[in-house]
């Protein structure tokens, strides 16, 4: 599956408000549904992560647990919680901009990528390529 380019730059936008280096989207096809920045500190959430609030978003507007048929654009690789949350929430696609070295130079990380989470799951989620890493990157320069 190829991304889709203004899809990413929405997730990159949300983070840019928010002023966090985490943002999602999710769509399917050419439309976009959801945004959603990490706010973990605003709402005193561990869990608050940008793919979480994502999925909870569009859950919430669709009213459905079952997203397959959707994609997720996040700016950083999804992290151990957020990627078991996409499986089972049985997202198909995923597209991020920084992987999870590249986030651990800014901050701590659980070293254990989503491609492996994948791996190991019940069902596969289809991960694509990097899209626009730098621009995710320069987020994290920003606001880590």
């Amino acid at each position: 599956m190829k991304p889709h380019l203004p899809h990413m730059n929405a997730a990159i936008e949300i983070a840019e408000k928010y002023q966090t280096p985490f943002g999602a989207a999710l769509a399917m096809g050419d439309q976009l549904f959801v945004t959603a920045a990490n706010q973990t500190k605003e709402l005193n959430d561990p869990t608050a992560h940008a793919e979480i609030m994502a999925i909870r978003n569009l859950g919430e507007h669709i009213k459905k647990t079952d997203l397959s048929g959707f994609t997720l654009y996040t700016t950083c690789e999804p992290c151990p919680m957020c990627m078991s949350a996409a499986i089972w929430a049985k997202i198909e696609t995923i597209f991020f901009g920084c992987d999870i070295p590249t986030i651990s130079r800014f901050m701590d990380q659980i070293d254990l990528s989503c491609r492996d989470i994948n791996q190991h799951s019940f069902r596969r989620v289809e991960i694509g390529e990097p899209v626009m890493p730098e621009a995710c990157l320069e987020l994290l320069r920003k606001f880590s």
